[in-house]
């Protein structure tokens, strides 16, 4: 029994991963209702992991259950603005920690970064803003990481998967400013990769801060305003 319902969580938090992605990306529109049913049937398996990845994403505020179903809600700007709250005070510390390091432990940090960033490059060219705010999150994790804090990693964890989708409609939104917005996030990066280099705490804040206050109002503007009229 124990190893049953384990198997129903960890498919439903694939199932989980993959309609909160569609969410962020607008494939599911506010208002709309997702059938225990049809998704079972979606994903070839039965309703009980369904309903797990149905109340992982009630938690997160991305739907709203009730007798008629789970309706979708969206990202609310009320929350995303919180979670960016957080996230700059995690990652500050973060790499505040990680400046008093060793310089061996710094260097070799900031070599990982490095090849983050040239990743990055590589999707600045195909135009892949999935990718690249995959990276984008693979990138501030690995400073997260470096840190050796196991409380704020759970913080980290915490917030991951929502911090995730909203990265994903600010890289989309900077993509379509163009090159000169991308070439503007790639050099935000670097910079962080030199501060966190050279261990300059107030340099690393100071970076943070810029990148994270930026990252917010690319968010807040892209995000629509969800109505119970917008039912389809």
């Amino acid at each position: 029994m124990e190893r049953d319902l384990g198997g129903a969580k960890r498919l439903g938090e694939a199932i989980a991963d993959v309609l909160r992605r569609e969410i962020v990306y607008g494939e599911w529109p506010a208002g709309y209702v997702l059938s225990e049913n049809v998704l079972a049937r979606r994903f070839g398996t039965s309703r009980s992991p369904v309903r797990e990845a149905l109340r992982q994403l009630a938690y997160e505020g991305l739907i709203e259950l009730s007798r008629s179903g789970a309706r979708v809600l969206g990202l609310d700007l009320g929350d995303a603005g919180e979670l960016y709250d957080v996230r700059s005070l995690i990652e500050q510390f973060a790499a505040a920690r990680v400046c008093e390091r060793p310089r061996p432990e710094r260097e070799s940090l900031a070599r990982l970064l490095a090849s983050i960033v040239s990743t990055m490059e590589e999707t600045v060219r195909r135009k892949d803003w999935k990718a690249f705010s995959d990276l984008d999150l693979a990138y501030h994790e690995a400073i997260v990481r470096a840190a050796d804090h196991r409380r704020i990693m759970r913080l980290w964890e915490d917030i991951r998967c929502l911090l995730q989708l909203t990265l994903a409609l600010v890289m989309r939104k900077r993509m379509q400013r163009g090159d000169a917005d991308m070439r503007g996030a790639l050099a935000q990066h670097r910079a962080l990769s030199e501060a966190v280099l050279a261990g300059d705490g107030e340099w690393v804040k100071r970076v943070i801060q810029s990148h994270v206050d930026e990252s917010r109002r690319l968010l807040e503007g892209g995000l629509p305003t969800y109505r119970p009229q917008d039912e389809v």
